[in-house]
C-alpha cells in the first residue's frame, strides 16, 4: 500500500483516485432521523455481514456509501440499492442480514422491505 501523501495541506492517497471495484452501489441514509432510529448500528452490521461474504469493494461486491437524508424520513432508516434502484426501510439488524444474504448476495429484492415501487 502506498503512503499517505501530504499535498498542499491536504492528505491524499493513489487508491483515493479510482473508483472502487463494485456491481451495486448501496447509500444507507445516517442523517438525524435515520441516525434517531439506529441507523449507525445497521451500517455497523451491513458493512460487518458484506466482509464476511467478501462483497465490500470487490468485483460482483458492494460499495457502501453513508449519506444524509434521501427521504423519506419516517420509513428509515432508508437504503437505497443501485442499479437495481430499490429503496428499503431497513428497521433492525434482522432486515439488514437479510437484505446482505437475499439481495446483496443472492440477488434477489426483498419486496416486504421495498418503500418504493422500482423504476
Amino acid at each position: 500500500m502506498a503512503d499517505i501523501i501530504t499535498t498542499d495541506g491536504v492528505d491524499s492517497h493513489p487508491d483515493w483516485s479510482h473508483v472502487p471495484e463494485h456491481a451495486r452501489h448501496v447509500f444507507l441514509c445516517t442523517g438525524p432521523r435515520c441516525t434517531q432510529r439506529g441507523a449507525l448500528q445497521l451500517w455497523k452490521t451491513l458493512r460487518r455481514h458484506l466482509l464476511a461474504h467478501d462483497r465490500i469493494e470487490t468485483p460482483g461486491g458492494v460499495l457502501l456509501t453513508r449519506t444524509h437524508c434521501q427521504f423519506p424520513c419516517n420509513l428509515g432508516p432508508v437504503m437505497t440499492v443501485y442499479p437495481e434502484t430499490c429503496w428499503y426501510g431497513v428497521r433492525s439488524h434482522a432486515d439488514a442480514q437479510r437484505l446482505v444474504e437475499v439481495h446483496l448476495v443472492g440477488g434477489e429484492v426483498v419486496e416486504d422491505l421495498l418503500i418504493k415501487e422500482r423504476s
